[in-house]
């Protein structure tokens, strides 16, 4: 690898889903899929590292770590989940729904759960079980009787399978328009019923009937949202692609129906986007009538090296420098899923710096751990005598378990945080070697898989994204009452990155694709929610950044610390070369205020590594204000996954100009 790779733009994109839609109204590309079968799986032993949680998955159901609504599924039974703007929880025999009004405070905007309309299923108990569950929707059935969610879909949807009664907590009152409708704390919420009735507060459903609760949007009328909606949307079909300007989402709801998107997203004249308004955490959502969505962000390019041919030769000497005195203190690799795989992710950084400057002799070396290493990982029988470097698959759980795991792994928390590292390891060592690229390639195609994998097969399709909120959520079982959340936005598109470059090596071009996609969307979600939010709305939240995502909150707080270079430290990990410009796209002026408030005395602090880097793509004086405390600043403020070569290297490859804030 002399330079960065950055692949060609394909001729024809694909798209990757479930019945994908063709991409850019034409026919999807035919390309070679080579996604782990059942038989693939077989290669690791099985073991279910989570076995005292408490399941709710009905016969057949894909376990469905890692969602949006995941307690649903999982742990203590109703804990609330957050289809935007909505909230809602299981009861024992039924459901409970609110419609979330935000606020916010120095350090928080919070909308939690509300519990407005109780529906009481005649005859039915327990939490009931989840039958279907994908990316976007999910359905959970209470024997005669199953309730539909979708993100997206501002509405909550009850099915009879047979003849259903309910007992509802408030009475609906007909509106002459074929909505009924109830009032609740000054909140007004409609009912539409196909096949049944409600009188007052019984609901009555025969064999097929549906039943569908919905909250009046701001600046809407119930009738008008009951007009536009269809049948109950009991699935979502989802597609991605990637261009080489852009990357496409898109989302068929199945019917006719109100979607609920960010303002910003809608096409409000293409889509009919008159029906209202909500206000959510993440700023206002428009209410629309349509069956399908779609949207474009910029595409961002793989990238597995940093440029370093135009640096000036005295940067270049001093990264040399640094280079040579990181692999003579080389600390011990720690053999943990997150660490450990972080810690060949930083030979992989240093062995590429290396190449670029011609020290062959020290790549070699660093090559000669890696190789070492990820053979290890990838035995897939090393489990069997080793407690840590190796991997198992949960059958249960339905996907790859790392051993030693390392913040809940074992329960799916972080997975892509950590294979992100690992994988982004082995392609730069594949790209290196093709023979150790097929060696190891039959347990990191299956690492892959767990975080990336498509429609079918032995794994969940793309395990912990959210294609309507354009992230990932970190949690594996999301015991919380205000839903799934992410902390680290950053290390999430690394991830994507690691996939995409593993999958050039592996020629999958359909996980590439899939992976392009990730990354661009990931990247977009970023910007949009934690470094570069529009905050407008929230004229008491005292932060320009947001650190943590939930379901229904948004937090300057971190798991692991209160002070404020943590809060941006771990939106900038591991600052990988393909970080480079869509962090450079906050813009200047965002830039500067986060990192002046992440580090108001200085640099010496933890992250200060990342905040330099950072702080270099606000421009050329920036740039060279970073370069020279880079220079000077001490080791402990170098992240364990970092080192001096690496943030050297970063600052001199840095954008010259920094791009207009998007």
């Amino acid at each position: 690898m002399k330079s960065p790779r950055a692949p060609a733009a394909l001729a024809t994109c694909v798209a990757i889903a479930a019945g994908a839609s063709a991409c850019d109204g034409g026919a999807a590309a035919e390309q070679p899929v080579m996604s782990p079968s059942p038989a693939d799986v077989a290669v690791l032993a099985e073991d279910s590292t989570a076995v005292d949680v408490a399941t709710r998955l009905g016969d057949g159901a894909i376990a469905p770590t890692n969602r949006w609504y995941s307690s649903l599924a999982f742990g203590e039974p109703g804990l609330p989940v957050f289809p935007k703007p909505l909230s809602v929880a299981t009861i024992d025999g039924g459901l409970t729904l609110g419609l979330t009004t935000p606020g916010d405070s120095a350090d928080a905007i919070l909308a939690p759960a509300r519990g407005d309309i109780t529906v009481a299923i005649t005859g039915a108990s327990g939490h009931g079980v989840v039958s279907a569950a994908g990316p976007v929707s999910v359905t959970v059935t209470w024997g005669d009787a199953s309730m539909s969610l979708a993100q997206g879909w501002p509405v909550v949807g009850l099915t009879a399978g047979p003849a259903v009664e309910a007992e509802l907590s408030v009475a609906f009152s007909a509106t002459g328009g074929g909505v009924a409708t109830a009032v609740v704390d000054r909140r007004e919420y409609g009912l539409l019923i196909e096949g049944g009735e409600v009188d007052g507060t019984a609901l009555s459903l025969e064999e097929g009937g549906t039943a569908q609760f919905f909250a009046v949007p701001d600046g809407g009328e119930a009738d008008a949202f009951g007009d536009a909606l269809g049948d109950v949307v009991t699935g979502v079909e989802w597609s991605g692609w990637a261009g080489q300007d852009v990357a496409t989402t898109s989302l068929d709801y199945g019917t006719p129906t109100v979607v609920a998107m960010p303002e910003s997203r809608a096409d409000k004249a293409q889509w009919g986007c008159d029906l209202g308004t909500y206000a959510t955490i993440n700023g206002p959502y428009a209410v629309c009538h349509m069956q399908e969505a779609r949207w474009d962000v910029g595409a961002v390019a793989p990238r597995d090296a940093l440029e370093l041919e135009g640096v000036a030769d005295s940067q270049r000497a001093a990264i040399r420098d640094a280079l040579i005195a990181d692999v003579a203190t080389a600390p011990e690799l720690p053999a943990d899923t997150y660490f450990g795989a972080k810690a060949l992710s930083r030979l992989a950084n240093l062995l590429t710096i290396a190449r670029s400057l011609g020290e062959d002799a020290i790549a070699a070396d660093l090559a000669a751990v890696l190789t070492e290493q990820l053979r290890m990982w990838a035995d897939p029988d090393r489990c069997a005598t080793a407690a840590d470097r190796c991997f198992v698959y949960d059958s249960t759980l339905e996907g790859v378990v790392g051993y030693a795991a390392a913040f809940g792994s074992e329960q799916f928390n972080d997975h892509h945080f950590h294979y992100g590292y690992l994988l982004h390891a082995a392609a730069v060592m594949g790209a290196e070697s093709p023979e150790l690229a097929d060696e190891i390639g039959p347990v990191l195609d299956l690492v892959a898989a767990d975080i990336a994998h498509g429609e079918g097969g032995p794994m969940p399709a793309i395990r912990t994204f959210d294609p309507v909120e354009g992230h990932s959520w970190a949690s594996g079982f999301s015991p919380f009452a205000d839903g799934n959340n992410q902390e680290s936005s950053s290390e999430a598109v690394a991830a994507w990155n690691a996939v995409a470059l593993w999958a050039q090596v592996r020629g999958d071009a359909a996980l590439e694709e899939r992976a392009r996609w990730l990354l661009a969307a990931e990247a977009e979600a970023a910007r949009r929610l934690w470094l570069a939010p529009d905050l407008s709305p929230f004229a008491g939240y005292e932060h320009s950044i947001v650190a943590l995502q939930w379901g229904a909150k948004r937090d300057y707080a971190t798991w692991f610390s209160p002070e404020p270079s943590a809060m941006l430290g771990i939106q900038l990990i591991p600052a990988s070369p393909a970080q480079a410009m869509p962090l450079a796209q906050v813009g200047a002026e965002r830039i500067e205020q986060a990192v002046a408030e992440a580090a108001p005395r200085g640099f010496d602090v933890q992250f200060g590594d990342y905040l330099l880097m950072y702080l270099a793509l606000a421009g050329d004086s920036q740039r060279a204000s970073a370069w020279e405390q880079a220079i000077d600043l001490p080791d402990t403020a170098i992240d364990g996954g970092n080192s001096r070569a690496t943030m050297l290297a970063w600052i001199a490859a840095a954008p010259h100009r920094a791009p207009a804030s998007q």
